[in-house]
């Protein structure tokens, strides 16, 4: 069964959240629950709007996450359009036909930090300044600024 809150939202669903818990977005992209420990959550973000696939890491409390993702809480801010799943298993097809084999990529600040430091050796001026931004898709760009937005709301 599916439904538009994150498993363990509402204790009428008599829901758990746990490890394999995924959800699909309107627009093809995915989360995958990677963990649970100490009361946070670890996951992914397969964005589907960018070619090839790009797999967005992060983690968040269990309670902000639970509330940025259900469709039910007043703070839903980054969960219009995505559908749980807590009785199948993640569509690993859907994702690792766009994935190479080998090991995965940094993750975006590990990137930009280590491109800095090539420029500061190479006495670079402004050379990372928003590179990011132009190459993601739209459909990415609006799911990377609910999220940013959501980190932000976390820690004020």
């Amino acid at each position: 069964m599916s439904t538009k809150d994150v498993p363990g939202f509402g204790v009428a669903k008599n829901d758990v959240l746990e490890i394999g818990v995924w959800a699909e977005h309107d627009d093809g992209s995915l989360i995958l629950v990677e963990g649970l420990e100490s009361g946070k959550v670890v996951y992914s973000i397969f964005d589907s709007a960018k070619t090839p696939l790009m797999e967005y890491r992060d983690s968040a409390p269990e309670k902000q996450f639970k509330e940025h993702f259900s469709f039910g809480s007043k703070y839903n801010i980054i969960s219009d359009g995505w559908v749980w799943h807590d009785k199948t298993t993640f569509p690993w097809d859907k994702v690792m036909s766009d994935f190479k084999e080998g090991l995965r990529s940094p993750s975006v600040d590990t990137a930009l930090t280590e491109a800095t430091r090539i420029a500061e050796r190479r006495n670079l001026k402004s050379f990372i300044s928003h590179r990011v931004a132009p190459e993601v898709g739209r459909k990415g760009r609006v799911i990377i600024d609910r999220i940013q937005k959501a980190i932000s709301r976390l820690s004020a």
